[in-house]
């Protein structure tokens, strides 16, 4: 009888190292690639917060990036900054996180230059429910934000009242309230005490 449990034991415990082993190996190999397509992912958010065209190659992505954006520090944050062909700072792209409903939702926050009005809105990480909470990837939620003041004392709302009229999502206040909180947090404990060039 005992020789039936040592023998279960050692099968499963080489079956343990046989799969743990391939699995490592085959992280190790994809190691670069899972790299380069957060790098990747990453970039293509921050295109889109600028609203600049992020579709395309891994090639195009990249080199739309760095044509025009570079990251910069700014008060102790590493933010990204929009730059016209004449060198001019004509946006920067904050990155935010905060708790949300299930989890972590990031992202990042594009403001203009003179720090007075939206440019956009993308996530970068959100473990919303889908269908509802987790609409606020959806282009309808971000693309409301884009080019609306920024009112640092009244912050974000939903509703007539604040920096104009945003809708929160049907059916999913915790991630709605969670999201206008996390960016009234940025505009007033980040963005408030910046000073630009």
């Amino acid at each position: 009888m005992k020789n039936g449990y040592l023998s279960t034991i050692v099968f499963i415990l080489a079956l343990s190292l046989i799969f743990g082993s391939a699995l490592a190996g085959v992280y190790a190999w994809l190691k670069p690639t899972i790299e380069t397509n957060a790098e990747i992912a990453e970039k293509r958010a921050i295109l889109e917060a600028f609203a600049l065209d992020f579709s395309g190659s891994t090639d195009a992505i990249a080199d739309r990036f760095s044509q025009s954006i570079e990251e910069t520090e700014i008060n102790g944050l590493s933010v990204y900054q929009l730059k016209d062909e004449t060198g001019t700072v004509t946006a920067y792209a904050v990155p935010f996180s905060g708790s949300g409903l299930w989890g972590t939702i990031r992202g990042y926050l594009a403001v203009s230059g003179d720090l007075e009005q939206v440019v956009g809105l993308t996530f970068t990480e959100q473990n919303e429910t889908p269908g509802l909470g987790g609409r606020i990837d959806e282009p309808a939620f971000k693309e409301q934000f884009r080019s609306v003041a920024i009112d640092y004392e009244a912050g974000f709302s939903y509703g007539e009242s604040g920096s104009g009229q945003l809708d929160a999502i049907t059916g999913a206040t915790s991630t709605s309230n969670a999201v206008l909180q996390m960016l009234n947090r940025l505009l007033q404990e980040t963005l408030a005490g910046w000073e630009v060039p």
